[in-house]
């Protein structure tokens, strides 16, 4: 019962299989259901070693981050402005907008949990 209500605070968490291809200092766009009927798209990122996960949505003006290899190997970055932002916290480093969605990830084997 408390696990059910604590995952109400968390989010519900999308399992994503290949996490050990995401190299190092590199990003990966993926749909977490349908966009049509709800579903969104993340950003994971491997920095220093971890896998984190940014909204795709860019927080400035309806732009989308993207996916491929990372500004200095740890910045996700929009194209449409070349804003800048920390995967770890969502924080803009280049640009001045608000801070990018991020959600909680946990990498076991091959497989990463992000509670969206």
């Amino acid at each position: 019962m408390l696990r059910r209500l604590l995952d109400l605070f968390r989010g519900k968490p999308v399992l994503i299989s290949g996490a050990s291809k995401l190299q190092e200092g590199m990003g990966k766009v993926v749909d977490l259901g349908d966009p049509l009927a709800g579903g969104r798209q993340v950003v994971l990122c491997r920095v220093e070693g971890k896998v984190y996960a940014l909204d795709a949505a860019c927080p400035h003006d309806g732009g989308r981050l993207i996916g491929g290899p990372l500004i200095d190997g740890k910045y996700a970055v929009c194209p449409l402005h070349n804003y800048h932002f920390d995967p770890k916290t969502g924080a803009p480093v280049r640009g001045v907008c608000s801070k990018a969605k991020t959600y909680s990830v946990a990498e076991a084997n091959d497989t990463v949990e992000v509670r969206v």
